[in-house]
């Protein structure tokens, strides 16, 4: 039987930041062929290692995201090209705007390819240091003020709490917006709580109040 999923074909991009209809193709069998995809930018995507703890396959019927097989989010004719190219290994984020446009995706308002888009975010978020740093803490912020309750239930199904940490370090990391003033961890702080008090049930106040604490604990003393 013949399966069929999506490819990335090539960015004809704006700036490499845009996919057209012409982006994705179906094509059979299970696996990429090995050849090398370029933007008009000369961005190279290309397997490497950086995926190696995510524990992936790349068969699009074995590997699953929050309960559902990968196949489920890249069949979508809605689905991102740049988010499928991550998936097999084809796209490696780093300090460009197409990174920060890939990661802004985790705050659809579409719910079928949320989940997918919030996978992202949250393994590159894993794999973040240096410049590429500077890149998840904004949409992680964005996505907690917004979805607050599907946060929770995200983190919480990581036992070990390190994605818990990862999060809350991101953010405070590089989660400003460009009118914060960081010199005032409080203010933003409040800021961040009233927005996912907005958007959640009263009885997750007091978590709530504890998560933008971690995110922006109270390091300048004289922050009003």
């Amino acid at each position: 039987m013949k399966s069929y999923f999506w490819i990335i074909l090539g960015f004809i991009l704006f700036s490499c930041s845009k996919k057209t209809d012409s982006d994705i193709k179906t094509l059979e069998g299970k696996t990429f062929d090995s050849t090398t995809r370029k933007c008009n930018a000369q961005k190279t995507f290309t397997s490497n290692n950086y995926q190696e703890g995510f524990h992936l396959t790349h068969n699009i019927d074995v590997d699953s995201i929050d309960g559902k097989p990968v196949k489920f989010y890249i069949e979508n004719k809605n689905c991102d090209s740049l988010a499928i190219a991550f998936y097999f290994g084809k796209y490696h984020p780093t300090d460009d705007n197409l990174t920060a446009n890939l990661l802004n995706l985790s705050s659809t308002n579409d719910q079928k390819l949320r989940p997918f888009y919030r996978w992202i975010l949250d393994k590159t978020i894993e794999i973040s240091d240096g410049a590429l740093g500077e890149y998840p803490g904004v949409p992680a912020r964005k996505y907690a003020e917004k979805f607050p309750e599907e946060l929770f239930n995200f983190l919480d199904s990581d036992t070990s709490k390190i994605r818990y940490s990862n999060w809350t370090d991101i953010i405070s990391y590089s989660g400003f917006y460009e009118n914060d003033d960081y010199k005032k961890p409080k203010l933003i702080r409040k800021k961040m709580e009233a927005e996912m008090i907005k958007n959640s049930s009263s009885k997750l106040q007091s978590r709530i109040a504890k998560f933008t604490l971690d995110c922006f604990p109270d390091v300048n003393k004289t922050d009003q």
